[in-house]
């Protein structure tokens, strides 16, 4: 996260991709049996704070964001042992009615052939809020039940810096 940081005083930044592998694991062989694939459970956090109603390019950064991730969604149908959540921060308050550190949100729990599902929520999602990034990483660790057998994703998509006084780069170490 230490570009986050970087080019002290820019208020903006670049859209990000950042990938936070959460865990591996992977099913063991057994006296020369074929190995299972492991379930892969990928879950979006998507940045909806009022920031991403900036301008990127000809559009504003939401829109951008949100077909960008509609574009990944469209090549993950049909994929086997795969599970897709989203998980949402900045759209449930204003941030003219005060900073809410606590604005997230599971919006669409795993499940299996569920890219449409993801998709017709993110068209829903206005951005408004703050960024509470470190929280958000908090409560996505909650997101994933145990699994032994599962190869679990955070795939996070952000312009932003943590607003909350958290410490990201310290939670997804934990994580």
């Amino acid at each position: 996260f230490d570009f986050l940081y970087s080019k002290k005083g820019m208020k903006y930044r670049i859209l990000a991709l950042i990938v936070l592998v959460v865990g591996f694991t992977s099913a063991q062989a057994q006296y020369g049996k074929k190995t299972k694939e492991p379930k892969t459970r990928i879950l979006f956090i998507f940045d909806a704070s009022n920031s991403m109603n900036g301008k990127w390019q000809s559009s504003n950064k939401n829109s951008v964001a949100q077909k960008l991730l509609s574009q990944a969604l469209d090549s993950l149908r049909g994929v086997e042992n795969l599970e897709l959540a989203l998980r949402v921060y900045g759209h449930q308050k204003y941030y003219r009615m005060g900073q809410d550190c606590d604005d997230t949100k599971l919006e669409v729990p795993f499940g299996g052939n569920n890219a449409e599902k993801i998709i017709n929520k993110l068209k829903k999602i206005t951005p408004k809020g703050t960024t509470p990034i470190a929280q958000t990483l908090e409560k996505a660790g909650e997101d994933f039940s145990f699994c032994a057998d599962c190869r679990n994703i955070i795939i996070m998509i952000t312009d932003g810096i943590e607003e909350c006084g958290g410490d990201p780069c310290a939670v997804s170490m934990m994580l």
